[in-house]
Order: structure tokens, then sequence, then C-alpha cells
């Protein structure tokens, strides 16, 4: 990590080959990639292999000053991404940040979905793992359904309105949904 750097980027990245991987797995050759907080690029430029065209975005001007600008189809941004307007066309976007706030991570989700981007390949939701959010998803809550959800607020949890009736098949999986209780999307 350059000097610099904010501290706190030191202890939350990089991120091991395995969650890279399943990120550039993800990726399908005619997206255009999103990858919200690109720090020193390391995922980027690997994506910008696989992708049409790959928006690098980084608000922290130290790790990304002497890469600005474009790169065949890698664009590089100095910008916080939270106020950055999206460019067109963006189908999918990668938030791999275990330290973002869940309203940080529904705002993340709202202005994606805004944009029409179909795809969000994240860690910022569980705080470990990554998975693939489908931002289209209309799956309303149900609070009479049993096992884990994750709501696209950001809120994930457990539903056991009957306990008689989990069972090992309840506790395995999740559903992606949308309208929680704790909704903010």
């Amino acid at each position: 990590m350059e000097r610099g750097a904010i501290d706190w980027e030191d202890m939350w990245s990089p991120y091991d080959d395995e969650t890279y991987r399943f990120a550039l797995e993800a990726a399908l050759p005619d997206d255009v990639v999103v990858d919200i907080g690109a720090g020193d690029l390391r995922l980027a430029l690997r994506m910008a292999a696989r992708v049409r065209r790959v928006y690098a975005v980084e608000r922290n001007p130290v790790l990304v000053e002497r890469l600005m600008g474009s790169f065949d189809n890698l664009v590089v941004v100095c910008a916080d991404a939270l106020t950055w307007t999206l460019p067109p066309g963006v189908t999918l976007a990668v938030l791999l940040m275990r330290h973002c706030t869940r309203d940080h991570f529904a705002a993340y989700v709202r202005r994606l979905k805004d944009a029409g981007c179909r795809r969000l390949v994240t860690n910022a939701r569980w705080k470990m793992g990554v998975e693939v959010v489908d931002l289209q998803c209309r799956q309303p809550y149900d609070p009479h359904r049993i096992g884990w959800y994750a709501c696209h607020c950001g809120m994930v949890g457990f539903n056991a309105p009957d306990m008689d009736r989990i069972t090992p098949d309840t506790l395995d999986g999740c559903i992606d949904v949308v309208g929680c209780p704790h909704c903010t999307v």
C-alpha cells in the first residue's frame, strides 16, 4: 500500500485470490463494469482483460493519481461512488467493501438499480464471503417464510415464525428479497 493511504485501507485490502476469482467469474465478456472502491486497481486491471469496459472508481487520490485516465477498456476515476454519475450501460457492479455500512450499501443498490445495472458482486451485505446480488430481484419479503433472507437494503436475517417447522433444509440457503421490515430501498 502506498505511503499516505488511509490507514483503514491497509486493514481491509487487498482481498484474497479466491475473492477476486469469484468476482472475475461473475463477469461476462459483454459486461460494462463499475468497480466501486477500486483501490490500487488490482481487480479492475484483471477485470478489464475479460469484459467490454471497466470504470474503476476510487476516492483516495493517493491510490489512483498515477493511474488516472483511460487504458483501452479501463477508465480510472477519482471520485466518491456515492455521488459520481454512473455511466450508461453498466451491467455489473463490484463492491468489495466489508467495511461498507448498511446505509451506504442501500444507497449503492438504489443508484445501481436506477442506472439499470443488473448484478452486483459484493461482500458488503454479509461482511464475509462474496455473493452475486440480482439487482432485478422483485421477490417480496415474506414474514411467514422460514429461513435466511438478504434484502437489497443490506439487512440480513433469519425468520422463524414457527419454530416447529425449522428443518435442516430451512437452515440451508438464503433468499434474496426486497421490502424487508427495515427496508430503505
